[in-house]
Formats: structure tokens, sequence, C-alpha cells
């Protein structure tokens, strides 16, 4: 269990160090691009799971993502860190199973991990 979270973290610095790298405006946009992924996966556990409904909750989530990223990229840069930590009570909400979307028990919390470290790079970084 452990092993997985130090994993995440390396992810996280890689991501960050990766976004440090770039101008801000290229830095932004690789934010952008990644949380829309993210923010994409849960749409793959709930087709996994098979059950529309929670194919259409994941779906009309990811669909809000992406205009909170939209907003984010056209006119107010700060929603993208925001998005990060918004993504994070969305993993909150998988685990353990509270929105009843099948996952794997360690997903959510690592997720968590992830999206807040990064979401306080960003804030510190390009704010």
């Amino acid at each position: 269990m452990l092993r997985r979270y130090l994993i995440i973290i390396v992810l996280a610095t890689l991501t960050c160090a990766v976004g440090y790298k770039l101008p801000w405006f290229k830095a932004l946009d690789f934010f952008a691009i990644l949380l829309g992924m993210i923010a994409g996966i849960y749409i793959g556990f709930a087709i996994q799971d098979g059950r529309t409904s929670r194919i259409a909750l994941e779906g009309s989530v990811a669909l809000g993502f992406v205009a909170l990223i939209l907003l984010g990229l056209w006119r107010w840069p700060v929603l993208i860190a925001t998005g990060y930590f918004l993504h994070g009570l969305w993993d909150l909400l998988h685990h353990p199973f509270k929105l009843g979307t099948r996952v794997q028990t360690w997903y959510p919390p690592a997720c968590v991990v992830y999206d807040w470290l990064v979401g306080i790079f960003i804030y510190i970084y390009m704010f």
C-alpha cells in the first residue's frame, strides 16, 4: 500500500517538473489537458461497471470538468488548479464506493494524493 503512494508522489513530482520547465502559458495548457484526461478516467470505470446510470453520472461530471477547463483556459486560469482540487473531492466520493461506481479500492485515495499535490503546485507556481 505504501509503495503505491510513493509511486503516486513520484508521478505527481514528475508531472510538476514538466509543468515547471514549460513557459507559463504552455504549462497551463499541459495541466488543462492532463486534467481533462484525469476527469475522463471514471467514465472508463463506469463503462466497465456497465450500468447506464453510472455511465451517465460519470459522463456528466466529466463534461462539467471540460467546461471548467475551458473557462480556465479562456478566462480564469486559476480554475485549472481549482479543477484538480475538485477532482480530488470527486475521488473521495468514490471511496469506499459512496457513489456506487465500482473502482479499485486503492484508486480513489491515490488519485486524491496526485490531484491535490499537482493542484498545490499549480497554485504556488503559477499564481
